[in-house]
């Protein structure tokens, strides 16, 4: 009898150690899972034993007052730790993050959570990062913003070093490397940025790659100049987010590529032929779309075609007296851009080096319509005087604000969704002008928001809405500037009134409690 009763007192005790076992088992390795379930089970068995064997004393213990008090008292904290548990669940499914940087540095834009919304496979990402690697966390933080937004990406770190055969697989030479998978296609990244990681989403994402040419011949910026006036800069940010870029010798051609999503004429400094406006007249008539920058005191030739297409170009130059720059670089700052879906959520400012006018003409405004793009301050001034005297001359020249950017699209524009039909469809052409060129040079498109302007026209130019525009969010300085009489009030405050007040209560306290 001693001996069953021994038993079943180690069989409980056993029980709990088992369970226990079983708990510790699953937080801290989780797998595998057999083996929890295993505890837990002889647990339950064991604990089954010891209450049948012990059921008369469960009985008398579960009869007694401090029973009772004891048993309401658990079930309180169980039912206390139920709600805890349920909301830790809740709020790790769904999480609630709030970025209070000044400058957003600790989220991601807008146009990256739409990209992530609209991924429509499983995207695997893999970081391959040794142990004391100086990006790895940047890497953590930064896709854990993108799950955030998306349980589409699957991100995990690699240590090259401790996984060879892993690294040799992925074709991996260099440490802080990326790989994205998705539906086939791979894209490796060496830097961990923002751009970088959603410009390879949106590579893995496309079907195919759309088509940029760039129009040579005429004296434009090259895309292979590295110096202050080429493009170089631009080709390397387009070619980024996953677009061919090309180059477009008319003159051989004949005609613009049937693959051609946007061309792009770059500040031409010499005159287009006949032959070269005709394959441009005839790609805008299929449907095309061409952005055109196009300097002020140069003689291109392309005013007859563009003023077909509604577009009117005089030989006259901005001045803009308020700017910082010079009275010939006009500047556009936040918030004074006209209503437009390339520049609806652009918050930077952007400036034009030597910029003419961009005016609608009303000969086609039947079938087409302007829309403004760009404008010049109320204090800036037209002129036609572009050589000698540029003092501002108001009997002769006309006060701002002038136009000098505007997009041409027929008034009756087929929806995005009705242009993946295939065929191609007039009435999809669009045609931006800006009176300028420079802006997008090597030497000023990484200042203010240049470079994500020009981005941002050929990617609404190409539909690409997602890409309007990707720019990733940088750390501002954290210094809290204070004025001298915020200084006086902080030291006032926090050296004399708040002692004062804890002073005055304890002073008060102790005599209230003398008198009693």
């Amino acid at each position: 009898m001693r001996l069953k009763q021994t038993f079943s007192i180690l069989s409980g005790v056993a029980g709990v150690g088992c369970g226990l076992a079983g708990l510790f088992h699953y937080l801290i390795w989780g797998a595998p899972l057999w083996v929890t379930t295993a505890l837990e089970g002889t647990a339950l068995l064991l604990l089954t034993l010891f209450l049948v064997t012990h059921f008369e004393m469960v009985k008398d213990i579960s009869t007694r007052r401090s029973t009772k008090f004891g048993v309401n008292s658990f079930l309180m904290i169980a039912i206390f730790i139920a709600i805890l548990s349920i909301i830790n669940f809740i709020l790790a499914r769904h999480p609630l993050r709030y970025d209070l940087s000044g400058s957003g540095a600790f989220s991601i834009s807008p146009q990256t959570v739409s990209v992530l919304k609209n991924l429509k496979n499983e995207v695997k990402v893999i970081g391959f990062f040794p142990e004391r690697s100086n990006v790895k966390g940047q890497a953590k933080d930064l896709f854990e913003n993108y799950r955030y937004e998306t349980d589409k990406i699957k991100f995990e770190i690699v240590d090259p070093d401790k996984k060879p055969t892993v690294a040799k697989q992925y074709g991996i030479t260099e440490y802080d490397t990326i790989v994205l998978e998705s539906g086939g296609q791979k894209a490796t990244l060496r830097t961990v940025s923002e751009q970088e990681v959603t410009g390879a989403l949106i590579r893995i994402s496309r079907a195919s790659k759309k088509s940029f040419y760039f129009v040579e011949g005429h004296g434009e910026h090259s895309l292979d100049d590295l110096e202050r006036n080429g493009f170089s800069f631009l080709k390397d940010s387009l070619e980024k987010e996953g677009f061919a870029v090309k180059k477009l010798l008319l003159l051989s051609e004949k005609k613009v590529p049937d693959d051609a999503a946007v061309v792009v004429i770059g500040g031409p400094q010499r005159p287009f032929i006949e032959e070269e406006k005709k394959a441009l007249d005839e790609y805008l008539a299929r449907g095309g779309r061409l952005f055109a920058l196009v300097d002020p005191l140069v003689k291109t030739d392309l005013e007859p075609l563009l003023a077909k297409w509604g577009v009117k170009l005089e030989n006259d130059l901005i001045l803009d007296p308020g700017s910082s720059l010079s009275a010939v670089v006009p500047i556009v700052n936040p918030g004074s851009y006209p209503p437009h879906p390339v520049t609806d959520r652009f918050n930077l400012g952007t400036f034009f080096p030597l910029s003419r006018s961009v005016n609608f003409d009303p000969a086609t405004e039947g079938t087409l319509r302007f829309e403004p793009l760009l404008k010049s301050a109320p204090g800036t001034w037209l002129t036609k005087r572009v050589e000698g005297d540029l003092n501002i001359d108001p009997s002769r020249d006309k006060p701002g604000p002038i136009i000098f950017g505007g997009v041409i699209r027929y008034k009756d524009e087929p929806a995005p969704a009705a242009a993946e039909a295939g065929k191609p469809d007039p009435k999809k052409m669009r045609l931006v002008v800006i009176g300028d060129a420079d802006f997008a040079t090597n030497g000023v498109v990484r200042s203010a928001g240049n470079g994500d302007l020009f981005q941002n026209v050929v990617s609404w130019l190409a539909e690409e809405g997602d890409l309007v525009s990707i720019r990733s969010q940088e750390a501002q300085n954290g210094t809290l500037l204070l004025s001298n009489q915020q200084h006086r009030f902080n030291f006032y405050s926090s050296v004399l009134i708040v002692p004062l007040v804890i002073f005055s209560i304890g002073l008060t306290v102790w005599r209230r409690r003398r008198r009693l």
